[in-house]
């Protein structure tokens, strides 16, 4: 190895982490709050620092490496008497997941097919409002470069 993992930083090892449990850049960048593309940087920066070609590999010697080091005993959890038993127990690893998304409501309806799906999910009031802005804004579009046009036209002649 070129380098140890003590010579990682907090949020490579946490992509690292990620990685180990199988998500995609994307889905770790949703879950850190960060890009994609920096997802990839701390990844391949891990890599290199590590000394292995893939982010799978460098996954696979943190957690050897975590799993190897004595963890601290677990403390059982204190009943607060306000907050609900279940949710005293329940154990986080430390890196939040990301949060789920309903597919059934988007943010923003548009109106062609996204993300694999096959029909569209807009109903006749969102469509009629769609046309009318992409008519208008085609409109917009025509009438510059017909003024274009009218200017190139009055420049030459």
């Amino acid at each position: 190895m070129t380098g140890t993992i003590e010579q990682l930083t907090a949020r490579e090892r946490d992509c690292l982490r990620l990685v180990a449990r199988g998500m995609s850049s994307k889905e770790i960048a949703l879950a850190l709050g960060l890009s994609p593309l920096t997802v990839d940087g701390y990844l391949k920066e891990a890599a290199r620092t590590l000394g292995v070609s893939s982010r799978r590999e460098a996954a696979r010697i943190l957690t050897a490496h975590e799993d190897a080091s004595p963890q601290p005993p677990e403390t059982p959890p204190q009943n607060l008497g306000a907050e609900p038993v279940d949710l005293a127990e329940t154990v986080h690893s430390g890196v939040p997941l990301p949060p789920k998304r309903s597919e059934a409501e988007p943010r923003f309806r548009v109106p062609f097919l996204r993300q694999g799906r096959q029909t569209n999910d807009l109903d006749p009031l969102n469509r009629l409002m769609w046309i009318f802005g992409l008519s208008i804004l085609m409109l917009i579009a025509v009438a510059n470069f017909l003024n274009g046009l009218g200017a190139l036209w009055r420049i030459t002649s």
